[in-house]
């Protein structure tokens, strides 16, 4: 997965806008620099006739979104509702609805932890794809030596990819197995791209993106799951109130550790170092080639000596 630079001032981006957010609905991701493209190249009709978004220039809409619905959450949201629409039933609700903001921190994606969690999230992404689909088992391993629980978003096409080592995830106490896309494209129900991938162009295919690795998920592994994050981690506002009517709370993140598993192991370590109650941080499992590994397991040892504690997002619900 490659990514442009972003340091962990992205959380500091949050504090001075989130209230701007809620007083106004939206929340555009100008100021942040970009993050998580895909983690392997797209398919010839994925990628034909999409351009490279300029740098920190999101896509929006001058309209509104369709009216959020109740089981929609707000920047720390908790988990979304039962599974109560249908694909025929989210078409119907959202064919004609405008996309809103398209970003990484939009209205109804969850962000960071609830208040009062004393603990922080490490959230760990397999992208799959023909440059995405190997597996970092050192990383793993380093986590279950040092009891270090994880929230893995794990793509489709990685799991039919990696099929011995995700019955090893599932039975794993200390890891959550979470959503991560059928074929890791930006969510968007009007083909908004981002790094050069085109996105979902509707809202049948915002359903199909989350529900067909949902179902596949569930069918070979007995995972259900309650947390999605797009493929480039970019997402639209009316996508995020369709993954809430699906019951899934669309998730991204406060601190990027490692720029899509392009960053060398000294400065995942630094960017884990900074670290506080409350992030979620963002890195990726299926680069063992990159300084991800090495430098979680230079970063983890300290902070746990200084009694910081990690949680999955379900522990955080």
């Amino acid at each position: 997965m490659s990514t442009h630079s972003q340091t962990p001032s992205f959380r500091s981006y949050l504090d001075e806008h989130l209230d701007r957010r809620r007083a106004l609905g939206v929340l555009g991701v100008g100021a942040v620099a970009t993050v998580t493209a895909a983690c392997s190249e797209p398919s010839p009709d994925q990628a034909a006739g999409t351009a490279r978004p300029a740098k920190n220039s999101p896509t929006a809409s001058p309209s509104p979104p369709a009216s959020p619905s109740p089981s929609a959450s707000a920047d720390n949201g908790q988990a979304g509702g039962d599974l109560t629409s249908s694909r025929d039933e989210i078409i119907e609700k959202y064919q004609d609805a405008s996309p809103g903001m398209f970003g990484l921190a939009v209205s109804g994606v969850k962000l960071s932890l609830p208040d009062g969690s004393g603990a922080a999230a490490l959230t760990l992404d397999a992208c799959g794809g023909s440059n995405g689909s190997a597996a970092d088992r050192e990383l793993l391993n380093t986590l279950r030596d040092l009891g270090v629980p994880a929230t893995l978003f794990i793509n489709q096409r990685w799991a039919k990819a990696n099929h011995t080592m995700m019955e090893e995830i599932v039975s794993e106490p200390l890891f959550e197995v979470e959503n991560h896309g059928t074929h890791h494209l930006p969510l968007s129900v009007n083909g908004a791209s981002a790094y050069g991938v085109q996105g979902t162009s509707s809202a049948a295919g915002v359903y199909d993106e989350i529900m067909e690795n949902q179902e596949f998920l569930r069918t070979e592994y007995g995972v259900t799951c309650r947390y999605f994050r797009s493929g480039t981690a970019h997402l639209d506002e009316t996508s995020a109130q369709i993954c809430n009517d699906l019951g899934l709370t669309p998730v991204n993140f406060t601190i990027n550790l490692d720029d899509g598993a392009t960053l060398p192991a000294q400065t995942v370590a630094s960017h884990a170092a900074t670290l506080s109650t409350t992030d979620i941080l963002l890195g990726h499992f299926n680069q063992p080639a990159s300084g991800t590994g090495t430098g979680l397991a230079q970063a983890l040892p300290q902070l746990l000596a200084e009694d910081t504690r990690f949680i999955t997002l379900e522990e955080a619900h």
